[in-house]
């Protein structure tokens, strides 16, 4: 069935087992009429970024709109128990936005564009327009993969704002291209060792990656980055370019923890 986010004030007086129906938003309206063509009868999924998913049934579409009826509302896939949170050095936009739509389908559950000393100047500059389309990128990414949350988009951050504001308990990882002894592989299996996995499913993990823009992170930067306990870590012999060490890294740390999700939701 197709997924659309909407405003949760429009679902609002829905509960898990009432009926009524809801006009969709235009926008939403014209996707459904216009470019799907879906006809009276069909199904969709219905989102309120609340984590749960409302399946509704199409009742009417014409010009005044589209209308349907709910007949659902259940419980959507768990965003589990791992939040990964990753602080990307800032890129051209292009290649930022990669970065949030393929990031967004792995299961990030936040995007923090992060100021550093090699950033171009003016990236950090983001204007309402930029940030609405980041957000829109955010929403459709997070439709067409599944998931019932959308990415949440912090402001931009310096990485020593960045560092101050994580939570004590947060595992910092930060690959740079520099580090040639430990692997983030090692770190991330000698960090599991050290948790009990009772913990881990007592309470959202929180991982903070750190990505440097193009050119890397400086060397201060890691020094400072150290100090405030993070793991410094390889991804390998060779060079990746910012984008694709974004995606390696966080594709490595969700498959680490994927067996605690699980065990979490058998026990759920």
């Amino acid at each position: 069935m197709h997924r659309f986010f909407i405003s949760p004030e429009l679902l609002a007086q829905t509960s898990r087992s009432s009926l009524h129906r809801v006009m969709l938003p235009a926008a939403v309206a014209h996707q459904v009429r216009d470019v799907l063509r879906l006809t009276p009868g069909e199904h969709v999924v219905l989102l309120d970024n609340s984590g749960d998913e409302i399946e509704a049934r199409i009742v009417h579409t014409g010009r005044s709109g589209v209308e349907v009826e709910i007949v659902e509302r259940r419980k959507g896939r768990s965003e589990g128990c791992l939040r990964l949170v990753l602080y990307q050095g800032l890129l051209k936009s292009a290649r930022f936005e990669w970065i949030l739509e393929k990031g967004t389908e792995l299961g990030i559950s936040a995007f923090v564009p992060l100021r550093c000393q090699r950033s171009q100047i003016g990236q950090e500059e983001l204007g309402a327009t930029k940030v609405q389309r980041w957000q829109r990128i955010l929403q459709e990414a997070a439709e067409q993969c599944g998931r019932a949350r959308i990415p949440a988009l912090l402001p931009v951050r310096s990485l020593s704002q960045a560092l101050a504001e994580l939570p004590s308990d947060a595992l910092i990882v930060m690959p740079w291209e520099q580090e040639k002894k430990l692997s983030l592989r090692t770190a991330l299996r000698a960090h599991r060792r050290q948790v009990h996995e009772a913990v881990l499913m007592s309470r959202p993990l929180t991982v903070a990656l750190f990505i440097g823009p193009e050119g890397g992170l400086a060397p201060e930067e890691v020094a400072l980055a150290r100090e405030c306990g993070a793991l410094v870590v390889s991804l390998g012999p060779r060079i990746l370019r910012a984008e694709t060490a974004a995606l390696v890294a966080a594709a490595s740390i969700l498959y680490e923890y994927e067996d605690e999700d699980e065990q979490a939701g058998e026990t759920g």
